[in-house]
C-alpha cells in the first residue's frame, strides 16, 4: 500500500508539473541573431510594485503605473513604461515617446538617452536628437559640452559632433563654471571651454569653486582665479571649498578665514580642528566636543553634536544621542531630534523615518504626509517618486 501511494504521488506530481505554464524565455538567450532590443526584453522583468508620483499634499498626482521613474527636472521626468523609457510632464502627459533603453534628467534643456544598441544620444525637450552619431559612453551635457569616453580615453564633444580636444586624457570631470579638470598619468590640469590649457598638468589635486581654483602642488594648496592667474603668493597645508567668497585655510599660523583675494579675515578659535562649508553662509566646525556651526564672522552659534548635515531650505540636520533633528540658520534647534533617520528639505518637505515608516515633515516639524508608501523619494518640482504596495 505504501508503494502504491508513493507511485501515485510521483505520477500526480509529474502530471501537475507537465501542466504548469512554460516560463521559458520567448527566445533562446544564446541566439546571436537576436537584436539588442530583443535580447534586452528577453531578460526584462517588470517590478511587481509600480512607481508613481505624489504632490506636496501627499496625494497621488501621477498613478503608479511605471516600471521605473526619475526625478522631475525642468518640468519633465524620465519614466519607464513597459521596459522603455520616455518623458512625461507633471500632469502625466507623455511628452517624448517611450523608446529608449535608458534616459536621464534634463539639464539646460538637454537630456542624455541610450538606445537599445547601447549608444548614447542627446535630445532637447521636444525629443529632437542633437548629435549626429551615437556614443559608446557619454555623460550629461553641461554648458554645451558633454564628457565622453572612448577606448583611447576621455574627451568632450559639442552637440554638432565636434570634439573639443585634439588629444585624450586618462580622466576628466564635467565642466563647472566654464572650466574642467583633466588628468593624465595621475597629474591634473585645468582646461577652458575652448580646450585651452588654463593650468598645466602638474598638480596633485584640483578643485574648481565658483570664483577660485584650488590646486595642490607638492603637498600645499595654491589659489588661482578663473583666468589662471595666481591670487596670492601664500601656500596652505589645507584649504576648504570657497563659500560666498570665503574659505578656511591652515598654515603655520593655524586655521584662518580668508577672502577670495587671499586676504586674512580672522583667526579661527584655537579649539577648532577643521572647518568646512555647511551652505547658506554657515560653517561646520569640529572640536574635541564634536561638530558645531559657525557663522561667517567666526562665532560658534550652536551646541556641539555628533554630526551636522549641510543646510537645505534653511534647515540643517543634526544627530544627538543617535536621534536626528534640524537646526535653523541661527544654529538653534528648529525640530527636536526624534527621528532615526532624516533627509534634506526639498520643496518645503523632508523625508523622516517614523515608527510607522517613512513620512514627510514641513519646516516646522509637523508631519504633513503620513508614512503610507512602500518606497518614497525626495520632492523635485512639486513631485516625489513613490512605490505603493497594493497587496
Amino acid at each position: 500500500m505504501n508503494n502504491l501511494n508513493f507511485i501515485l504521488t510521483v505520477f500526480i506530481s509529474l502530471s501537475l508539473y507537465s501542466c504548469r505554464d512554460d516560463h521559458q524565455p520567448a527566445h533562446d538567450p544564446m541566439d546571436e541573431t537576436l537584436s539588442e532590443e530583443a535580447s534586452y526584453f528577453n531578460d526584462y522583468e517588470a517590478p511587481e510594485m509600480k512607481f508613481g508620483y505624489i504632490n506636496t499634499r501627499g496625494e497621488l498626482a501621477i498613478m503608479d503605473k511605471y516600471d521605473g521613474v526619475r526625478e522631475f527636472s525642468e518640468g519633465l521626468a524620465a519614466v519607464n513604461y513597459g521596459g522603455k523609457w520616455g518623458y512625461i510632464d507633471t500632469n502625466d502627459q507623455k511628452i517624448i515617446d517611450f523608446q529608449y533603453r535608458s534616459a536621464f534628467a534634463f539639464k539646460d534643456g538637454i537630456a542624455r538617452v541610450q538606445d537599445f544598441d547601447k549608444k548614447y544620444w542627446f535630445i532637447n525637450a521636444s525629443g529632437e536628437v542633437l548629435n549626429d552619431y551615437g556614443i559608446n559612453l557619454a555623460y550629461d551635457c553641461i554648458d554645451g559640452l558633454a564628457r565622453i569616453k572612448t577606448e583611447a580615453g576621455y574627451n568632450y564633444i559639442r552637440m554638432n559632433g565636434d570634439t573639443l580636444l585634439e588629444d585624450v586624457y586618462d580622466g576628466a570631470r564635467d565642466f563647472q563654471y566654464g572650466l574642467a579638470v583633466v588628468k593624465r598619468f595621475g597629474i591634473r590640469a585645468v582646461i577652458d571651454a575652448n580646450g585651452d590649457i588654463l593650468l598645466p598638468d602638474k598638480y596633485e589635486q584640483i578643485s574648481v569653486d565658483e570664483t577660485v581654483i584650488r590646486a595642490k602642488l607638492k603637498g600645499n594648496y595654491l589659489l588661482y582665479d578663473h583666468t589662471g592667474k595666481k591670487i596670492t603668493k601664500s601656500t596652505y597645508s589645507s584649504c576648504s571649498p570657497f563659500q560666498n567668497g570665503q574659505a578656511v585655510v591652515s598654515d603655520h599660523n593655524g586655521l584662518q578665514m580668508i577672502s577670495e583675494t587671499g586676504k586674512v579675515l580672522f583667526q579661527l578659535n584655537e579649539k577648532i580642528r577643521r572647518a568646512e562649508p555647511a551652505m547658506q553662509n554657515n560653517w561646520r566646525v569640529f572640536t574635541e566636543q564634536g561638530a558645531a556651526l559657525m557663522n561667517a564672522q567666526g562665532d560658534i552659534i550652536s551646541d556641539h553634536y555628533e554630526e551636522i548635515f549641510n543646510y537645505s531650505d534653511e534647515r540643517a540636520g543634526f544627530l544627538k544621542n543617535n536621534k536626528w533633528g534640524y537646526l535653523n540658520q541661527d544654529g538653534q534647534v528648529a525640530i527636536s531630534p526624534d527621528y532615526d533617520l532624516i533627509w534634506d528639505f526639498n520643496d518645503g518637505r523632508a523625508r523622516v523615518v517614523t515608527q510607522r515608516g517613512i513620512g514627510f515633515i514641513d519646516r516646522s516639524g509637523a508631519l504633513v504626509i503620513p508614512p503610507i508608501f512602500f518606497e518614497v523619494k525626495d520632492f523635485d518640482e512639486g513631485r516625489a517618486r513613490v512605490q505603493i504596495y497594493r497587496g
